[in-house]
């Protein structure tokens, strides 16, 4: 499916996922790597980097804060996302900063190679609040100097210093940001209560085999030694672990027996232990990293299930469990402790049929035996797929729209899908997808 049109899907429901599907790369392991490839001297070969929107968006910043083009620098080529920069410069392209809220992992690596930045808050899916205070007291942490100007931040720095910073929240994005800082700053750098994310472990591999000195990624405490060098290499990112979960509990609501290739079984223990809970089988082969689930369409509740930190249960997940709620025996609420807006999708569910109360700031999801189709609209990347998910349950035929925000995260959820045997197709609307 190409980026230049906003599409909708039409699912028609009611069909058991037979099948194996080989998994595309993590997308919140490519992004931040891609930012790391600018402290890199030579050329980098990103191997099952996903073919996705939102990789798009920030290979389209990189290739002009990094002074390349598609033809002379960043580009996809047959053996994967080829990176090589020219030059370094700290002002990223307005526009695209303000659409796309991963713009903001640049502001590391641009202070370690070209000293300063000035870009505007990142945009993105409008799932709350999401703060930048944590990545800037970090940076000053480390000798930066970080303000506002006319509504875009802008950072200096003459040479980064080692230093220390604890992370009030365990910030995935922040900790990104301070990683790309540090390991070019004067000196050894700390940081405590960090995110322990499987994306966190990705990047400092790839720094490490970079030749970056870092200590203790996926624990709460890593250090940094400062490298005056980092070369180019080849590196494969791993399977992503949201489209996993996606698609195992896309089984769980159509019923199936359906095989998951090129994933890490180990990085989804909690989704794992939920869909068991529900009545799913669930088998893991980490030697091979393949998971298995079997679903006989029969489903029970899970009480409650509140987001949070890895390696619990993932904020990025929320929704798709939301929506395998709709459909199970009992009631489910669901907090989510860290984007305090992403229960939108409980409200197109409710379109669907879906049986949607509040409590305080938890949604209850009480199952119902069956929902009815209908038109729902994919206000977030999380909310269009947890949608898809829950149409595939639904005897009739279910559209959503706004579909160019799944297209952000799963290279082609029609095809992955399709291939499992589901009733889905595009529905092209001749409309510039780049716009939304």
């Amino acid at each position: 499916m190409g980026f230049g049109f906003v599409s909708e899907l039409e699912v028609r429901g009611g069909r058991r996922l037979e099948g194996t599907l080989m998994l595309q790369g993590s997308k919140n392991s490519a992004l931040p790597i891609m930012a790391a490839t600018l402290l890199l001297d030579g050329e980098t070969l990103l191997e099952d980097c996903p073919d996705i929107l939102d990789v798009r968006e920030m290979l389209a910043i990189i290739n002009g804060v990094g002074g390349c083009n598609e033809e002379t620098g960043c580009c996809f080529t047959g053996e994967g996302l080829r990176l090589f920069h020219n030059r370094i410069d700290g002002v990223p392209d307005y526009e695209s900063c303000m659409r796309f809220r991963a713009s903001s992992i640049l502001m590391g690596a641009l202070l370690a190679t070209a000293g300063f930045f000035a870009m505007p808050y990142p945009g993105g899916c409008k799932i709350g609040r999401r703060p930048l205070d944590y990545h800037i007291e970090g940076f000053k942490a480390l000798g930066a100097r970080v303000e506002e100007k006319d509504g875009m931040l802008v950072g200096y720095a003459g040479q980064l210093k080692g230093g220390f910073y604890r992370f009030p929240y365990p910030s995935v994005g922040a900790l990104e940001n301070l990683l790309l800082a540090a390991v070019k700053a004067d000196g050894e750098s700390v940081f405590e209560n960090c995110a322990r994310e499987p994306e966190i472990v990705d990047l400092c591999d790839f720094l490490i085999k970079a030749g970056a000195s870092v200590d203790g990624a996926g624990t709460d405490t890593i250090r940094v030694k400062g490298a005056k060098r980092l070369n180019g290499i080849r590196y494969r990112i791993p399977g992503d672990r949201i489209v996993a979960g996606t698609y195992m509990a896309a089984c769980a609501i159509a019923g199936g027996n359906v095989r998951l290739g090129n994933i890490e079984p180990g990085r989804l223990d909690c989704i794992t232990d939920i869909l068991k809970k529900t009545g799913c089988h669930v088998f893991t082969d980490g030697r091979i990293n393949e998971i298995i689930i079997m679903s006989d369409g029969r489903r029970k509740a899970v009480n409650y299930l509140e987001t949070g930190p890895y390696p619990g249960f993932s904020t990025d997940m929320q929704p798709q469990m939301m929506a395998l709620a709709a459909f199970s025996i009992g009631s489910c609420r669901i907090k989510d402790r860290v984007f305090e807006s992403r229960y939108r999708t409980a409200w197109e569910l409710e379109k669907l049929g879906a049986d949607v109360g509040t409590d305080g700031d938890s949604v209850i999801i009480t199952g119902r035996e069956s929902l009815h189709g209908g038109v729902v609209n994919a206000t977030d990347l999380r909310c269009g797929a947890a949608l898809v998910i829950a149409a595939l349950g639904i005897h009739g035929k279910t559209v959503i729209t706004d579909c160019a925000y799944i297209m952000r995260g799963y290279e082609d959820i029609q095809r992955d899908l399709e291939q499992l045997g589901a009733d889905i197709l595009w529905r092209i609307k001749e409309e510039n997808a780049g716009n939304r």
